[in-house]
């Protein structure tokens, strides 16, 4: 094989380039040329970089890509990169510029101890400064490479994040590696410090605050509407087609935003390290309305603290309550019992309408996902005209 061979791919709308050995100046004009002839048959096409076999790219090589990505005004997307390409790449301050994926490294002989397990993720201590985030095997690696940029994107942000470094390979399961030192859940440290739920409600209200105050660059996250509307769409086995519609209606009723909306936040996903508040868990992050966020939560500790509170923390309904009681008061600023109840009667029509897609979200059991539906069918869609009215207030 010569010093340097480049392969094509195209499939389901992208075009894989594979380039093998190195590139440098002797031969990036030909490799640009390649990649210029291929993509013309394929003119809209998202192009990804599969550099497994690539050795070595020089300036010359760089400038090609930058070149690509002008003219075809597309994002160009790295996979597979090795530790060398990745250097080279963050000297020269490509990698801010290009989607860069490492190569995926094997840790398997790597002893892990085992924090905990739950809906197929596993959450390992490596060493005393990193955490390895494990999937199931049934999950795709195109998914967790999402949730690693999501990760960053938000920590770049200003988002209290962990910084999230590969995507590793360990005992025949796909994981991301986290920095992270000695920490514990907030519902956890609540449980073994009663004394301290005050403390850690305020904290969870003022960090909420932070995340609702950043902005991500545009495109690089989901849609939170979008989100929504899909899992409303998937509920074909719980609600006819003019139920789906209307509650498409509903979630698209809500005021567009551009904050960070986390998707999950309650006292079981949020972490504490050295009483700064963390967060890990960014599969749910997305871009929209803040009230996305209030609703989940709100859903959790108070509106179905019967069916999740238990499901997702180490907390009763009870300090739930409370919980959330102190924690929307921090968030908001204030002790106005007037203000407070305006706000919630908005965020329970939105927690209401979380409750009636948490199947979708594999949250629940068949069971409690039949008695949610029909309390969604009675109390949302039997009144949905005074619940569009309220979601159409959701600006904070």
């Amino acid at each position: 094989m010569s010093a340097f061979d480049v392969q094509f791919k195209f499939e389901s709308g992208v075009i894989t380039c594979s380039p093998v050995g190195r590139i440098d100046s002797t031969n990036a004009k030909n490799f640009e040329t390649a990649i210029t002839g291929f993509r013309a048959q394929h003119q809209n096409a998202e192009l990804v970089f599969d550099c497994q076999e690539l050795e070595y790219i020089s300036s010359a090589g760089l400038r090609v890509l930058l070149s690509l990505s002008k003219k075809a005004n597309v994002r160009i997307n790295l996979i597979n990169v090795s530790q060398g390409v990745s250097n080279i790449l963050d000297v020269t301050g490509f990698s801010t510029i290009f989607e860069v994926s490492r190569s995926i490294r094997d840790i398997s002989g790597e002893k892990g101890h085992l924090m905990g397990e739950s809906a197929g993720i596993s959450l390992y201590r490596m060493d005393n400064d990193t955490i390895l985030k494990l999937y199931s095997k049934t999950e795709k690696l195109e998914e967790i490479r999402k949730e690693l940029k999501y990760a960053k994107a938000a920590l770049l942000s200003g988002v209290p994040a962990l910084i999230s470094y590969d995507i590793v390979s360990y005992n025949g399961r796909y994981g991301i590696l986290y920095e992270m030192p000695n920490v514990k859940t907030v519902s956890s440290l609540i449980v073994f410090q009663q004394w301290k739920l005050d403390h850690y409600a305020k904290e969870m209200g003022k960090t909420l605050q932070t995340i609702h105050s950043c902005t991500p660059e545009p495109g690089i996250l989901p849609d939170t509407p979008q989100i929504f509307t899909t899992r409303a769409l998937s509920m074909d086995k719980y609600f006819n087609r003019d139920e789906i519609n209307t509650l498409v209606s509903l979630i698209q009723s809500i005021p567009a935003a551009s904050t960070i909306v986390y998707g999950n936040y309650h006292p079981g996903n949020v972490f504490a390290m050295n009483d700064e508040l963390i967060l890990i868990n960014m599969s749910g992050i997305s871009c929209g309305n803040p009230v996305f966020d209030l609703g989940m939560s709100y859903m959790i500790c108070v509106h179905d603290a019967d069916t999740f509170i238990k499901r997702v923390s180490d907390i009763d309904m009870l300090q739930a309550k409370k919980f959330w009681d102190i924690m929307i008061r921090n968030y908001f600023d204030t002790d106005d019992e007037n203000v407070i109840k305006h706000h919630e009667t908005i965020i329970e029509a939105v927690a209401m309408l979380c409750s009636a897609l948490s199947p979708a979200m594999g949250l629940v059991s068949q069971d409690d996902a039949k008695r949610l539906v029909e309390k969604a069918r009675r109390d949302v869609l039997g009144y949905s005209g005074y619940m569009k009215r309220l979601l159409e207030e959701a600006i904070f």
